[in-house]
């Protein structure tokens, strides 16, 4: 019978961490496969400790700036439906008052992630293993519990720019009695996680233009719609 995971995201430790994943291929941008993100990390886990791994749910936590005169947040709301619907993550996103340095506070976040993984840890066989991908220390005595509670937990974080280990205090892989397995580092995996876009024409779901695209989600707006909802918006 195979171990049952749960995987946990920490979506603004994930968007920050990127320069490293960049870095990795030496490229300043690409985009991630959200599709394959959890498979990439339960395949690795699996391969470490020779069992098999069922992914029964995850889940990605984040934020959204609360509207106000001259902010446009569509594509950020189009990104979290996108791993909704077509990537099938359960979306747990709170919309925030953003500070004066347009720095949105990311404390719900942790609150939210920490307590869904100890409810689900207090489920009776829900699940087996949590993968956390973040590597906040903030998160130790939840995983701390958890484990007290029967499950194991596997932490995701990433290497340092120059490949060596998170530093000591700022990294959750210094923490005792956190996990149980060897931290898995997604720069390891960065060729993996990158999204390869493929062109091909689709038909606008609003107004039944065809239009060539590399969007893959699953609702397509042509470029004259968004524009329009964009300014509506």
């Amino acid at each position: 019978m195979s171990l049952k995971a749960m995987v946990f995201i920490d979506g603004s430790w994930l968007y920050r961490s990127r320069t490293a994943l960049f870095s990795k291929l030496g490229e300043e941008n690409f985009e991630i496969d959200y599709s394959r993100l959890p498979h990439i990390i339960c395949d690795d886990l699996a391969n470490a400790i020779d069992e098999d791994i069922s992914i029964v749910r995850t889940q990605y936590f984040g934020t959204i700036p609360s509207a106000r005169s001259g902010f446009n947040t569509l594509k950020q709301r189009s990104f979290y439906e996108f791993l909704e619907r077509a990537c099938r993550y359960e979306i747990d996103i709170h919309e925030v008052d953003v500070g004066g340095d347009n720095r949105a506070d990311d404390s719900w976040i942790s609150m939210a992630l920490a307590s869904t993984l100890l409810f689900y840890a207090a489920m009776p066989n829900a699940y087996d293993v949590a993968v956390l991908v973040s590597d906040d220390p903030v998160y130790a005595p939840a995983l701390h519990r958890a484990r007290q509670l029967g499950r194991r937990v596997q932490l995701v974080t990433i290497h340092e720019p120059d490949g060596g280990n998170p530093l000591p205090g700022m990294s959750l892989i210094w923490k005792n009695r956190v996990s149980d397995f060897s931290p898995i580092y997604l720069d390891d995996h960065a060729q993996e996680m990158k999204l390869v876009r493929e062109v091909r024409r689709r038909t606008c779901k609003q107004c039944g233009r065809e239009e060539e695209t590399t969007w893959a989600g699953m609702d397509f707006f042509c470029s004259e719609c968004r524009n329009r909802r964009h300014r509506s918006g």
